[in-house]
């Protein structure tokens, strides 16, 4: 690779320490050539033949894309190194030692289940691990793509030999095992022999996945031959950017947990889902076997409009404008198809597809639509109104789920009146409460990863009030600030809040404000844990010079940790809820504390602070009543019972490849359903089961129409849980009028 001497000289690092909501720069010019210069590199990266990794670079093996390092990515990694080695919060010498941890993370993110390489593999490439921390400072990417060019090559024999086992008889009368989760304890195979013997049981494990549930052979080797070769073209056909972003998060991920390196497309998709809104048509793909196929129709989008467009229908080519030439999408990569349908507002896209209620041999419908900006809305914050009956005195309450805490950066600095945010929309809702006289207000955080630290302050504000410190924020100097709310409280009526172990971040920041408060009860199963503070950058703001529409993909990392208002850091900790409910998640397997990097738990002074001091006292009182209604509710001991028997079936790692043995074990798990299924039904309950039968299927393998249907019901229903937290808000009424 030539020494990019003119694009990798004079780079200014302007680092924001303002979240996102302002800029306050700190300004220092680096001369790359003073750190490396990328020509002194003359050590032999692997013993790999050079003219194997020429042909697996430049794609003359199969149908594989050209793959090859290139100026961009280079200079990417320059700006990565230098901005984590000087700014992160917890910052770590990129040295010999961290070159070596970002070696083993990158073969674990390529290869989680040590199902493709072999430990032979690794020796090949083990002369390179030692020189991974001069290469990343120096922009030299080659290493990571030749290991690349291996999986790739690897990737492809195995899911070949995979589909190969298809063709002949399996033998289930043998009595064998397959572990389904190898990361941790397994080693990487010693050959290929004894990697095919891992696939032959992977394979084997998902033809009984499969047969369990009912479908016949024919079928079912139907089903396995497209899901590995779907699984086989995703691997074979990344293109550079995505290889060169997996390395670069290799690097970061070792650093700290939620530090990402993004590539251009990444960083788009992440400002798409922060802001919920973008401009194209309005419309979720996924992938269907070689097609992008249309899982949902936003609401009130152009695509919705016109009414061509439905769920099912499969694109099979996109064209530009009103005449541009339709360019077939078939077998293309799912954010390939995206690409060419989303685009400036205002311009016609044509997308030819093949409708779902007609087969694939149906006639083809060609669909023009104007791109327009949409907003995800079922991705915002919903409510509902919930009639408690408890002690015989009906009360309303209003139920909100908040999936996000979500926030239109860009509408919000050009000074756009209705840009979107979840401050606003929960704003609105709670208006429209007290026309309607609900007496408390539930707020669902499950599964709520988090967002914005300014929206986390603002929601809280509307429970808590006007310049009310939210959380307190340490940067790495050591210094403290307090983030305070900036909306008036329009919310003086009790509050109940939702957590799961899912719930991170932002969440944790309002569930921790709300239960220091004593504003309101905190309910469900301790949080993540993630306490600290990630800002969101485009790489080209650290460039003297950027270049016209120049993109080199955006960097996530951490600057600051936060801690509660009193004192506490809600890090590996989490919030740990004033009354606990039943838990479908292994803290071993999820949460901050099962990152190996995490930063430990603290603890500073608190901060200036009112709580209100009654609800502590009637906590007691509080859980005591919840106690006895769920002993005393068949739901809360339905929902208990399958969260229980689920947790404990994710909790299992190996399985018999025996065919008698399987059947025994599905009869009795299907036994358990049934009985289930026998006592919701007796409840007359309108919630989704919690466990379900193994169907064998992969994403988008199943029946699409009953997917949509219980995602619908999903959303619309309130499950045990949401209700039996309004049943909590009413008690909390009751006292506070006492």
């Amino acid at each position: 690779m030539n020494r990019p001497q003119t694009k990798l000289k004079n780079l200014v690092f302007a680092l924001s320490f303002s979240l996102m909501t302002g800029c306050v720069y700190a300004d220092k010019a680096v001369d790359v050539d003073s750190i490396h210069n990328p020509q002194a590199s003359s050590v032999v990266l692997t013993k790999a033949d050079a003219k194997s990794i020429e042909n697996n670079s430049t794609g003359k093996n199969q149908d594989f894309p050209p793959l090859k390092p290139e100026i961009n990515f280079a200079r990417a990694s320059v700006i990565v190194a230098n901005v984590l080695t000087r700014f992160e919060y917890d910052k770590r010498p990129l040295d010999v030692k961290m070159g070596h941890e970002v070696y083993d993370a990158y073969f674990k993110a390529l290869d989680p289940q040590k199902m493709f390489f072999t430990s032979q593999d690794l020796e090949y490439f083990k002369p390179g691990q030692s020189l991974i921390n001069r290469l990343l400072l120096e922009g030299d990417l080659r290493f990571a793509f030749n290991v690349y060019s291996r999986y790739r090559e690897v990737a492809d024999k195995r899911y070949k030999y995979a589909i190969g086992l298809l063709d002949k008889p399996f033998d289930f009368t043998v009595q064998e095992e397959f572990n389904v989760d190898r990361r941790k304890t397994a080693q990487w195979p010693k050959t290929d022999d004894e990697a095919n013997d891992l696939w032959r049981r992977r394979v084997k494990n998902d033809f009984l996945r499969l047969k369990l549930a009912n479908m016949d052979d024919d079928k079912i080797r139907e089903t396995l031959r497209k899901r590995y070769t779907n699984n086989r073209n995703q691997i074979v056909r990344m293109k550079s950017e995505d290889v060169a972003e997996m390395f670069l998060n290799a690097y970061t991920d070792s650093t700290d947990p939620h530090t990402s390196y993004y590539s251009p497309t990444s960083a788009k998709n992440f400002d798409v889902q922060l802001s919920l809104s973008v401009e194209g048509i309005g419309a979720v793909l996924q992938k269907r076997d070689e097609y992008g196929q249309i899982r949902e129709v936003v609401a009130g989008g152009p695509a919705a409009r016109g009414g061509q467009l439905q769920p099912g229908d499969r694109i099979v080519a996109v064209g530009q404008g009103e005449n541009g030439p339709m360019e077939d999408v078939v077998d293309l990569r799912l954010d390939d198809i995206v690409k060419k349908i989303r685009g400036k507002r205002g311009s016609v896209v044509r997308i030819e597809v093949i409708p779902a209620d007609g087969g694939l041999d149906g006639k083809h419908r060609t669909i023009r639509i104007v791109r327009e900006k949409v907003t995800m809305e079922d991705q915002a914050a919903r409510s509902k109104i919930y009639e408690t009956n408890v002690d015989n005195v009906k009360r309303k309450i209003g139920i909100i789920t908040v999936p996000s805490f979500y926030e239109d950066f860009e509408g919000r600095s050009k000074g756009i009146s209705d840009y979107k945010s979840v401050t606003r929309d929960v704003n609105k809702i709670l208006e429209d409460y007290h026309k309607q006289n609900v007496e408390a207000v539930v707020l669902d955080l499950r599964g709520n990863g988090g967002g914005s630290l300014n929206e986390a302050a603002n929601l809280s504000g509307l429970f808590l009030g006007h310049h009310q410190n939210v959380v307190q924020v340490r940067s790495a100097d050591g210094s403290v600030s307090n983030v305070d709310s900036q909306v008036e409280k329009i919310w003086d009526k009790p509050v109940v809040v939702i957590v799961n172990r899912i719930s991170a971040s932002a969440s944790e920041i309002f569930a921790a404000a709300i239960q220091d408060y004593g504003r309101g009860l905190v309910v469900g199963d301790p949080t993540w844990g993630k306490g600290t503070v990630q800002t969101f950058r485009p790489l080209s703001d650290f460039l003297k010079k950027p270049e016209a529409g120049e993109s080199l993909g955006a960097l996530k990392w951490t600057i600051q940790k936060f801690f509660r208002v009193n004192g506490s850091s809600t890090q590996v900790k989490g919030v740990t809820p004033d009354i606990q409910f039943p838990s479908g998640f292994d803290p071993k397997e999820l949460g901050e504390s099962s990152y190996d990097n995490a930063m430990p738990w603290t603890k500073i002074e608190k901060a200036e602070y009112k709580p209100a001091g009654w609800l502590s006292t009637q906590l007691k009182e509080l859980a005591s009543k919840h106690e006895k209604r769920v002993k005393a509710s068949d739901s809360w001991q339905l929902m208990t019972d399958e969260t229980d028997y689920a947790l404990k079936l994710s909790q299992r790692k190996t399985y018999s490849l025996n065919l008698k043995q399987r059947e025994n074990e599905r009869k009795k798990m299907n036994e358990t359903y049934q009985d289930f299924e026998k006592r919701r039904k007796a409840l007359g309950e309108s919630d989704l089961a919690t466990f379900k039968l193994d169907d064998g299927l992969a994403m988008g393998e199943g029946n699409l129409k009953e997917e949509l249907e219980d995602e619908k019901k999903r959303k619309e229903n309130l499950d045990t849980i949401a209700k039996e937290s309004a049943n909590i808000a009413a008690d909390l009424v009751s006292l506070q009028q006492k």
